[in-house]
């Protein structure tokens, strides 16, 4: 039932009108043991206000990896298969931000808030707005409150 599930989720998500879509196109890819899941889930997926964010803004889809939908999803955008947040404009299907290095949720959070506000469409550069928004560090309390 759970492969079924997967298979029609990425059946969904590949079958998407891509034109007719505004909101940007992010895939959670995460192994099945991953060091980083729980902290992902906890830190981003059930912030209340992050959880909104994404909601309002994205069309989201999490896939664990060696499943069907990740198969699809990584052969689709010619990937190598490993954990990672991947932001993807889904009117001309290319990826403008992959996160690979999930040590870090509070990059994660600050890079929702820099696509979710449409950034990327004013010419501002991700590294530059994440590497401005660590100094000050945003969602670095939370998150660290959460965790401990």
């Amino acid at each position: 039932m759970k492969k079924f599930i997967v298979l029609i989720a990425g059946l969904f998500l590949f079958t998407l009108p891509s034109t007719a879509q505004e909101k940007l196109l992010v895939v959670y890819l995460h192994g099945k043991d991953s060091p980083y899941y729980q902290k992902i889930n906890d830190k981003i997926l059930k912030n209340k206000y992050l959880a909104k964010r994404i909601h309002k803004s994205f069309e989201f889809y999490k896939f664990q990896l060696g499943t069907e939908g990740a198969r699809n999803f990584i052969s689709r955008y010619s990937l190598e298969e490993r954990e990672g947040v991947y932001f993807i404009d889904p009117s001309s299907e290319t990826i403008l931000y992959s996160l690979t290095d999930l040590s870090q949720p509070c990059r994660c959070a600050n890079l929702i808030n820099y696509f979710s506000r449409k950034l990327h469409k004013k010419g501002i550069d991700p590294e530059k707005y994440v590497e401005m928004a660590e100094k000050i560090g945003a969602y670095r309390q939370k998150s660290e409150d959460i965790l401990f």
